[in-house]
């Protein structure tokens, strides 16, 4: 059907125009006459005709609109007109004189050539809505069909009626809109006319109507049009759900389709030991059954690293939007996916959920090229009514901090409802404590099966014409348990072809090698296709090597590989940035960072803006990264691991030159490096970067920072020493401004997270003593500030000398302390506990095979604590909560123990003698086997506590309670030692 058949009669919208125009002789009066009043109100039942049904009934609101719009219009034009009257149309054609019929004719021609050029200002969208599909234009032109001026009905008449020629054969006449007289006075007459129109009982049912389309109708359209683009996320590669298009031709990695490429991973509930042979369940299917069955509607899904978390979500996501779109009830009643990217889409502000969704859609729509506010009203979050899955991708991805975490969760469970259901998926070290999670279903994403890799590895061939590894070809190289995780999988795939076969299983040589083969492939492409790019990386090659950043005898993918680990470390320091200054803009590093990067820090030659241009270019397709436009250039990676490896590549790289320089050149070296925090819970760059530092040199890269020499490593720790001691503040460069310095500010110390670091790397390289400190406050030191800034710290101490060390008061969770000298430390009143839910890397805080004689822990918190085989002699833990925590073997020996809070610790193999554990609460402790000669135990509570094969000699038991559920030693007379039997 035409348009001009869609509107009934071009005769009706002339006439309709005229009837506006009618009006002129009211010109000497101000505002709106009665006489013009009248004229409008004439009009009402050529506007039912236009609608197709009598006034009062009309069915075509749309049409409506038109016929309102184009009155009006009239009204204005009848108002310019108003000074020769002779020559405006009225009254029958017939009875006109020659010179108003031809102007009525004109009128007709170019309402008439309105209607036609409709299409090009979006009236279709809203003349026929029903018949068209969601679309972009479409939303565009519902959001501005409440602002009269800006339709596409009133830019149509504007442009027919303000043109001098009516086609393009005409020889142009004077336009019937008079420009002269000026565009605001015509505008001001126009919308006085359409106030008018909207006063009348027709008018308000026009009103209602555009306010409908312009809110509820406008905002299905949009949730429809993103729901189509999702539905095809099955065509989307797998990294960075691009498009096909969006790619690279001469991208070494091939296009890779979610739908094509995604092998549906197993799964299970997660528990705290999990058994062999635990069954698993597809995942998909097992997220659907546990998210009818959670009382919270809520699912959190976890997995670590490069287990296919994402793809999960991208796959789940997809699928019930093609649910969505292909059923045949209500659409209230069909539940609509709502895709939450956590690293572009949650906020620092706080907990919204209005906002994280507009968040999303905005972005999601910006990638239809359809740019909204994110305060349009077609953006806001489903109502209640409607059913919706939340799905957050990676909240690992985001950092906020243990409060913060339980919080968000805490509004997770206020949010969600039968109709609002939630599924969060993440790596384990970014969930809250287990105590948070109560309600709600975890399950776990399991590691490939043999027939899910073979599966894979099928499609992969399929890809790269019948190239590629097979699962015995993998077994044979010892690769088969590596590549049961997906993305070391693709990255084995990846490099198969010219693989040196003595790479082996370290997952660091792997991604070194991944990374490498594709900076070499981009480079030979980039000699044949991008001659610019080319040439750039080798001018930015010659620059490193001049500068020392890159050895001699190395080739550009070496420098282009460098790059990349500076650039990862730089956008890591910007995401942490936040952290320490939560009410700051949250900032993430943009084109505009890399080019200062280039030319501040590496002295890259600014004035060559088609230099650098070219190596951000290269660098970008080597990163497998992309900068979205829609988020101020934003770099992002195709997957997180990506980052992990280049973050832990550039500290390799930079520790090995301090290694190898002098001391005096460590300062300049380290510079880089502060400012950003190294260790982490939610990811694996620091395990990167000892597989890196205590990890065989790489076959093939002798360019690649693996491995150090025994020199090397003894210098490396004496600079992990030195910085360790160092209490000097390290504060920003800009902390002098206007050549005027000032005070510096303890929170303005870029150090600690670098102490933070080599105490962690001076401990856990291999062979490595340990670190001592300077006296004991060198811990106390550092930890003044992670106290100031309230951030959580990382401590990996072990083997470490902190004879007498001060660390009271404090919040140190997770620590690893093993095997460290802490004989006569003070923690009294600080928290141990780990905050962690047990799944995380370090779940417990770790005291195993510590020295912690005559130590201080008065009312501390060391619940669900490792001390096995510990030395804890003459140690002071009166008031301490040790529930559940683990004494297996520990020497505690004349230990004051009095009033802890031990239910359900262990003492197995334990020696306690001459112990107090006077009031102790015990209940359901095992001390099976343990030596408790002469230790007192008065007062305490012993119920369901199971002391077999113990020894009690000369223990006093006086006061103490037990219970039927109590386990004694073969022989032992409980009551004769003084104890009470509870018989309730």
């Amino acid at each position: 059907m035409s348009m001009f058949d869609a509107l009934g009669s071009i005769k009706v919208l002339s006439k309709l125009l005229q009837m506006g125009m009618a009006a002129w002789d009211a010109f000497k009066e101000e505002g709106i006459s009665s006489k013009e009043i009248t004229a409008i109100r004439l009009a009402t039942d050529l506007l039912g005709d236009l609608g197709g049904k009598s006034s009062g009934q009309l069915s075509d609101m749309a049409a409506l609109h038109f016929g309102v719009i184009t009155q009006c219009f009239g009204h204005a034009l009848g108002r310019q007109w108003a000074f020769n009257k002779q020559l405006v149309p009225r009254g029958f054609r017939r009875f006109m004189g020659r010179e108003q019929r031809e102007r009525a004719e004109e009128i007709d021609l170019r309402v008439k050539l309105a209607v036609g050029s409709l299409p090009k200002f979006g009236g279709p969208s809203l003349l026929q809505p029903g018949d068209l599909p969601a679309s972009v234009a479409g939303v565009r032109d519902a959001a501005v069909i409440d602002e009269p001026l800006a339709t596409p009905y009133y830019r149509a008449l504007w442009e027919a009626f303000s043109n001098p020629k009516l086609d393009e054969g005409d020889e142009g006449r004077i336009p019937l809109l008079d420009l002269e007289k000026g565009r605001l006075a015509f505008e001001r007459d126009f919308l006085l006319a359409y106030q008018q129109v909207l006063a009348s009982p027709e008018g308000q049912k026009l009103q209602q109507y555009v306010a409908g389309v312009a809110g509820d109708y406008r905002a299905r359209m949009l949730r429809e049009l993103l729901l189509r683009d999702m539905a095809e996320w099955g065509e989307r590669h797998t990294f960075g759900n691009l498009e096909r298009r969006d790619r690279s031709a001469d991208d070494p990695i091939p296009f890779m389709p979610l739908a094509k490429m995604y092998v549906e991973p197993d799964a299970c509930l997660a528990k705290k030991v999990r058994r062999e042979n635990e069954p698993r369940e597809p995942v998909l299917a097992l997220i659907e059954q546990w998210l009818g069955a959670s009382k919270t509607n809520v699912v959190v899904v976890r997995a670590d690293f490069g287990m296919g978390k994402s793809l999960t979500a991208r796959s789940l996501a997809q699928r019930l939007a093609q649910r969505y779109l292909d059923a045949r009830t209500p659409s209230p009643e069909m539940e609509i996916p709502v895709f939450i990217r956590c690293a572009e889409d949650l906020t620092e502000e706080g907990f919204d959920l209005d906002e994280f969704v507009r968040r999303a859609w905005k972005r999601e729509a910006g990638e239809l090229d359809l740019k909204l506010k994110l305060d349009d009203p077609a953006l806001a979050s489903p109502n209640r009514t409607q059913r919706a899955l939340f799905i957050l991708d990676g909240l690992d991805e985001v950092i906020l901090g243990e409060r913060r975490l339980e919080s968000f969760f805490l509004r997770i469970k206020d949010e969600a409802s039968e109709h609002h259901r939630f599924i969060i998926f993440s790596r384990p070290g970014a969930l809250p404590a287990e105590q948070e999670l109560q309600g709600i279903p975890v399950l776990e994403i399991l590691p490939w099966t043999e027939p899910q890799l073979a599966s894979w590895l099928e499609a992969w061939r399929g890809l790269n014409g019948g190239e590629g590894p097979t699962p015995q070809e993998l077994e044979s190289k010892q690769l088969a348990e590596l590549a049961r995780t997906p993305i070391l999988l693709f990255m084995v795939a990846q490099t198969w072809k010219g693989q040196p076969r003595e790479v082996g299983t370290s997952r660091a040589a792997l991604y070194e090698e991944f990374f490498w083969q594709i900076a070499r492939g981009k480079h030979e492409a980039d000699r044949r296709h991008h001659k610019n790019v080319y040439e750039a990386s080798a001018e930015l090659h010659r620059h490193l090597m001049g500068r020392g950043m890159v050895a001699q005898g190395t080739e550009p993918p070496d420098a282009m590989l460098w790059l990349m680990s500076r650039v990862a470390w730089e956008a890591t320091k910007l995401d942490q940035r936040q952290m320490i200054e939560p009410s700051r803009k949250p900032e993430v590093l943009t084109k505009h960072g890399i080019t200062s990067l280039l030319v501040h820090e590496l002295q890259v030659d600014g004035s060559a803006s088609e230099t650098t241009e070219a190596i951000q270019v290269g660098l970008l397709l080597t990163l497998q990264a992309h900068l979205r436009s829609g988020a101020a250039s934003q770099l992002l990676f195709g997957h997180k691991s990506f980052r992990e490896f280049l973050v832990a590549r550039y500290w390799a790289d930079r520790l090995k030159t301090i290694a190898r320089a002098t001391s005096r050149s460590w300062e300049d070296i380290e510079a880089p490096l502060l400012g950003g925090r190294l260790l982490s819970r939610e990811d694996r760059t620091f395990e990167f970067l000892l597989e890196m530092l205590d990890g065989e040199p790489h076959p093939r890269r002798s360019a690649a920072p693996f491995s150090l020499s025994e020199s090397e490593r003894r210098s490396l720790l004496d600079w992990a020493q030195a910085r360790f001691e160092s209490e000097e503040p390290e504060v920003p460069t800009d902390y002098a401004r206007g050549g005027r310095s000032r005070e510096l500010s303890l929170r303005e110390d870029r150090r600690p997270w670098l102490r933070e670091a080599v105490l962690a790397i001076g401990s856990s390289l291999r062979g490595s003593p340990g670190m001592k400190q300077r006296d004991k406050l060198t811990m106390r030191s550092m930890l003044a500030w992670f106290w100031l800034m309230r951030i959580g710290p990382i401590i990996c101490a072990r083997k470490a000398y902190l004879v007498g060390a001060s660390m009271p008061d404090q919040t140190i969770r997770g620590a690893d302390f093993s095997e460290a000298n802490l004989q006569e430390a003070d923690f009294s009143r600080t928290t141990l506990r780990s905050g962690s839910n047990p799944s995380a890397e370090t779940p417990f805080t770790n005291f195993s095979r510590a020295i912690l004689d005559r130590a201080r822990l008065i009312n501390a918190d060391l619940s669900e604590c490792y001390f096995d085989e510990t030395s804890l002699r003459g140690a002071l833990l009166i008031g301490s909560g040790i529930r559940g925590s683990l004494f297996a073997e520990a020497k505690l020996d004349d230990a004051m123990m009095q009033q802890v809070d031990g239910v359900d610790a262990t003492f197995d193999r334990a020696s306690l003698t001459a112990a107090n554990l006077n009031g102790a609460r015990l209940r359901g402790a095992s001390f099976v086997g343990a030596n408790l000669k002469g230790a007192s135990l008065q007062a305490a509570q012993l119920h369901g506590v199971n002391f077999r094969d113990a020894v009690l000699e000369g223990a006093s038991l006086h006061a103490a309670g037990y219970d039927d559920e109590t386990r004694w030693p073969d022989g032992f007379d409980p009551v004769a030692a003084g104890a009470v039997r509870d018989t309730n």
